[in-house]
């Protein structure tokens, strides 16, 4: 019996690259890629090597519909955030696996709606696409508020309103205004198992087959960075910086993560799609940041250090519309994905690290990425570095994590690192001035 075909429309610097896509369909699929000329034309390298694994398809003009009804695929998926609309109105028109039951479900301010509609969020967020929008935005929501694209992922272009010089400054620095909305934000605390140096919030991954939801993986977060008014356009600079699984929220918490998100989802209507929900976690309970109707980025490859399910497998499974195997038991031990990023990320890399260097530091077992002398600092997002690490035991990855941020201090001595803040808090105090050798 041949394998069900699934159409991929494919983004370079998506969730899944071609290689994960490929490893994850055998067995369960058939793959074939779909581009939108658009972005065949931006990035030309991917007709090269894409043939090696898939056939592959280039739309003409947007025509994803077309495209995906020519190769009589039984289902579509992506991996990239800014392709879910063409997904969806293609899963619309072909009557496919995975529309969810309410229009532009991934717009924040829909989702803002629809949970507000529901019951399940008292957060309140208005658009704003004019300047002029601002102050009446402000004056309806209060503050502190929170500035943000509906539809962006990573932190680009967000700005925390905090007094009235906040707004007078996005007023005389911010140019693209069109698709903005204010919301109230959520209140910042502390993460509930009292581990000092993990972020206020977590994600869950979900593989929703109707109306059944599979709650896959719950993972915390290192920090956000957040250096105010660094970022493009007016924006802060703000930077998601790692994910930690297993979690390590007590169990009251943990139920109240998972039945925040099932509520969430149920608000979306969302069907057949494996989808990356974010929440803020608090003394009164989980709030729902927002729901990506995709693979969270840089998860999959975290997951398979425990053992757990293969994101990627599930969300291709999930896109035919078919119920995916049981997820196994993961194994003992945390796996910590880091990608630090740079105190100033203009200007050119000052330090000279070599991938050997990172390795060297404890409980590292993987370096994706590595920020090049004299590269400027963008070339990699913004980043020093791309880590994983493995740890036994929650002991040993709390020391794991104090013990990498003074090795990363010492290393990227000459880009500011040893007086980050957002490093100082993962060391817990004073950073070593260290460069780890390669027998530590």
């Amino acid at each position: 019996m041949n394998a069900p075909r699934l159409a991929v429309l494919h983004r370079p610097h998506g969730a899944a690259g071609l290689r994960e896509i490929f490893a994850a369909s055998r067995g369960l699929c058939e793959p074939h890629l779909v581009l939108r000329q658009e972005v065949a034309e931006q990035d030309p390298e991917i007709l090269r090597t894409a043939p090696s694994f898939f056939p592959v398809s280039v739309c003409t003009g947007d025509d994803v519909t077309s495209a995906v009804r020519d190769m009589s695929a039984a289902g579509l998926v992506t991996f990239h955030d800014a392709e879910l609309e063409h997904v969806d109105a293609a899963l619309t028109a072909l009557g496919l696996p995975g529309r969810s039951l309410i229009d532009d479900a991934w717009d924040k301010l829909v989702q803002r709606r629809a949970f507000e509609s529901a019951g399940c969020s008292a957060i309140r967020a208005v658009p704003v696409d004019r300047a002029e929008d601002l102050h009446n935005a402000v004056a309806r929501i209060g503050l502190p508020a929170v500035l943000k694209p509906r539809r962006a992922a990573g932190g680009g272009g967000v700005a925390f309103i905090g007094t009235e010089a906040d707004v007078q400054h996005q007023l005389d620095r911010r140019t693209r205004w069109n698709g903005l909305l204010l919301e109230t934000r959520i209140p910042s605390s502390a993460h509930p198992s009292g581990v000092g140096w993990l972020g206020d919030f977590v994600s869950v991954e979900t593989a929703s087959v109707g109306t059944d939801r599979r709650h896959l993986a719950v993972f915390d977060k290192v920090p956000v960075s957040v250096v105010a008014r660094a970022g493009h356009d007016g924006a802060d600079a703000v930077d998601v910086t790692g994910d930690v699984t297993p979690s390590r929220l007590p169990a009251p918490a943990h139920r109240a993560v998972l039945d925040a998100t099932s509520a969430a989802l149920d608000a979306l209507g969302v069907r057949d799609r494996v989808t990356h929900t974010e929440l803020r976690i608090g003394s009164d309970g989980a709030e729902v940041i927002e729901v990506n109707g995709r693979v969270g980025g840089h998860l999959a490859r975290v997951l398979r250090l425990v053992g757990g399910p293969d994101l990627i497998g599930q969300a291709l499974t999930v896109a035919l519309g078919v119920s995916p195997a049981p997820a196994p038991e993961t194994a003992p031990g945390y796996a910590l994905g880091l990608f630090a990023p740079f105190p100033d990320r203009t200007g050119p890399v000052l330090s000279s690290v070599s991938r050997a260097d990172l390795r060297a530091l404890p409980g590292v077992v993987g370096v994706d990425e590595v920020a090049r002398q004299g590269a400027a600092r963008q070339d990699t997002g913004g980043r020093i570095a791309n880590l994983t690490l493995r740890a036994p035991d929650s002991e040993t990855l709390d020391r794991y994590v104090r013990e990498v941020s003074s090795g990363l201090a010492g290393l990227f001595a000459a880009d500011g690192m040893r007086d980050d803040p957002w490093l100082l808090r993962l060391a817990g105090g004073p950073l070593e001035d260290r460069r780890p050798s390669h027998a530590d």
